[in-house]
């Protein structure tokens, strides 16, 4: 798993929700130095659940090549330059990890600056699946274990189980470099629960991770091609 990134594999999952945000996802992944992702379109009405794990097996079956995976929600905005970041960071342990989060919850703040493991505490649900990059032998487990599994919400709880019972290890970024703008603006009419669901130390949209980056990089991050974006909608599954 040391192998360094280089293809991406990028899903944006969206459904109808109050206010819609998709726009603001699309244009921050931009600025952070992503050109190419998916748009999975739920407009059938599947939910989040069935949504999520199709973008993902779209992706693990379309572009098996990636060096990682992640699924965007359609309600969140990152840093500046987060791609290189990463690239640069990932993946935080040799071998075994399930996914790591550039959004972090209050929940999870930590002290400790960088990557932090916070999977499989006792006791506890994962929570926070609004940003989730996957190494590639996790994308094709997760595919493989949890791809028929009927169900319209749950995606974090699911897979955090799934990763406690095949001991992998789940990693989230201190401070966070994402925010989950849409807590009150939920697409499955979830409640507002900012520790849950909202970062409490996000660097900002404007500004660039903590470290890895010198005033020349960052110069020549701040202006990206445009954007392109395939949308894909998601037909109805049996019941």
């Amino acid at each position: 798993m040391t192998k360094p990134i280089e293809k991406w594999a990028i899903a944006v999952t969206t459904a109808p929700r109050p206010t819609a945000t998709l726009a603001c996802t699309l244009d921050s992944l931009r600025l952070a130095g992503w050109r190419e992702f998916r748009v999975f379109a739920d407009t059938a009405g599947v939910g989040a659940w069935r949504n999520w794990i199709n973008a993902l097996s779209t992706l693990v079956r379309e572009e098996p090549d990636a060096d990682a995976f992640a699924v965007v929600q359609d309600d969140v905005v990152v840093c500046r330059g987060l791609r290189r970041y990463l690239e640069q960071t990932l993946w935080p342990a040799v071998d075994n990890v399930a996914l790591c989060s550039p959004f972090t919850p209050a929940a999870y703040q930590e002290r400790r600056r960088g990557w932090n493991v916070r999977w499989p505490p006792p006791n506890q649900f994962l929570v926070a699946a609004q940003f989730w990059i996957l190494p590639p032998k996790s994308a094709r487990a997760i595919v493989r274990d949890l791809g028929d599994v009927q169900a319209r919400k749950g995606i974090d709880g699911r897979v955090g189980l799934w990763a406690e019972q095949t001991g992998r290890s789940v990693w989230y970024h201190a401070p966070s470099l994402a925010q989950h703008i849409a807590d009150a603006n939920s697409a499955i009419g979830n409640p507002p629960v900012a520790s849950l669901r909202v970062a409490a130390d996000f660097v900002g949209e404007d500004a660039f991770p903590p470290e890895g980056f010198s005033h020349r990089v960052r110069d020549r991050l701040r202006d990206r091609p445009v954007y392109h974006h395939t949308c894909i909608h998601i037909p109805e599954f049996p019941p």
